[in-house]
């Protein structure tokens, strides 16, 4: 079971395939590194190798006290890139993970050749907000079983619940047997409510992609575009569903992951992350 440490605890992660490029999975709140079934499959049949990891808070990956923060949590990550020594990679975040990618492109840039940030925000509205601080409540209130049954409307659409209710309803009761203690989902919580890097985007120089679900109710595609509009080297993509689309209509969600990551240019030529370093650094 391979571990690293990040600040005094232990860090879950894992490897998948051999390809020459790396993408580094970061998942949302609740989620181990168990969340990517319809992924992994489509990443490494392009080519790529995958790294998957337990967010501080869950799986079996340390559970400190809370609230985490974004940052702390991009250190983590930093922690198993580090353990695994990678060179310039692809990140792919989605809502809790989508925070974390933001704030690891901020402190680690020259270790991101690209970055997808899926159904997230650069800094919550008051809806949003109000929402996320809601499943806490819950979550403390009634425990994490109550909790996840609770969340099922706010991740699937409207469309997936009518055309496709029993994957609905096996989706509900796999997230129902979540292990993660009531306080540890707290915890991570505290990290999608105090994150904050909207003034910070302009220093994002990643070739990034902006994902959305044109179907999401708790983060909106129009909260989203105030990322997309911040960063100053990002495209804009829609893929159907809601904010879990990448559950429940995967497809469409992996093939712009991959065909976004098949635009970037090879390590070392022109454009590159090796280059952009160099030019900052005054070499030629």
């Amino acid at each position: 079971m391979p571990m690293t440490r990040s600040s005094g605890i232990d860090i879950h992660y894992r490897v998948a395939g051999d390809g020459p490029e790396t993408i580094l999975l970061v998942n949302g709140v609740g989620d181990d590194l168990e969340a990517w079934p319809n992924q992994i499959p489509d990443l490494l049949a392009a080519g790529l190798r995958v790294v998957s990891f337990d967010n501080r808070g869950v799986g079996r990956s340390g559970q400190p006290a809370g609230p985490y923060t974004s940052r702390e949590m991009a250190a983590d990550a930093k922690a198993v890139v580090d353990a695994l020594e990678l060179g310039p990679f692809h990140i792919a975040g989605v809502s809790m993970g989508g925070c974390i990618a933001l704030e690891y492109a901020l402190a680690y840039p020259r270790d991101v050749r690209s970055a997808v940030f899926a159904n997230t925000y650069a800094r919550p509205d008051p809806f949003t907000y109000a929402a996320f601080e809601a499943w806490g409540t819950i979550a403390e209130a009634a425990g994490t079983s109550v909790l996840m049954r609770q969340m099922a409307p706010w991740i699937f659409s409207p469309s997936f619940y009518e055309a496709q209710p029993d994957n609905v309803a096996a989706l509900v009761t796999e997230m129902e047997r979540s292990p993660q203690p009531p306080a540890a989902f707290a915890a991570q919580i505290g990290a999608l409510l105090s994150h904050d890097c909207l003034e910070r985007l302009n220093e994002i120089r990643t070739r990034s992609l902006v994902l959305v679900a044109d179907d999401d109710i708790i983060i909106r595609p129009g909260l989203s575009r105030r990322l997309f509009d911040g960063l100053p080297d990002a495209e804009w993509a829609v893929v159907p569903g809601g904010h879990g689309a990448f559950w429940e209509n995967p497809a469409p969600w992996n093939r712009a992951v991959i065909d976004f990551i098949a635009r970037q240019p090879a390590v070392g030529s022109r454009g590159s992350v090796a280059e952009t370093n160099n030019e900052e650094e005054g070499n030629p």
